[in-house]
């Protein structure tokens, strides 16, 4: 079962200053043309294997831990 798990999975690295898309996490029906994702995001430090803290642009902590699996990368 973990082998065809691993066989799927893509690993996800940000670094220190990477920005990212962040899932939005609102609870309930948001409609097909709600958004989906929010930010930009920038990562402000790793805390774990995969779970980092955010800060918004102007430099704001965004509160709790995130886990990378709930973002994409930005590209600008």
């Amino acid at each position: 079962m973990a082998k065809a798990y691993n066989t799927r999975v893509r690993p996800r690295n940000f670094q220190v200053g990477d920005l990212v898309w962040r899932r939005s996490d609102v609870q309930g029906n948001l409609g097909k043309l709600d958004a989906k994702w929010e930010g930009p995001y920038q990562v402000a430090e790793t805390i774990g294997n995969a779970t980092y803290k955010l800060k918004s642009l102007d430099g704001k902590e965004i509160p709790r831990t995130w886990n990378a699996s709930n973002w994409k990368r930005f590209y600008a």
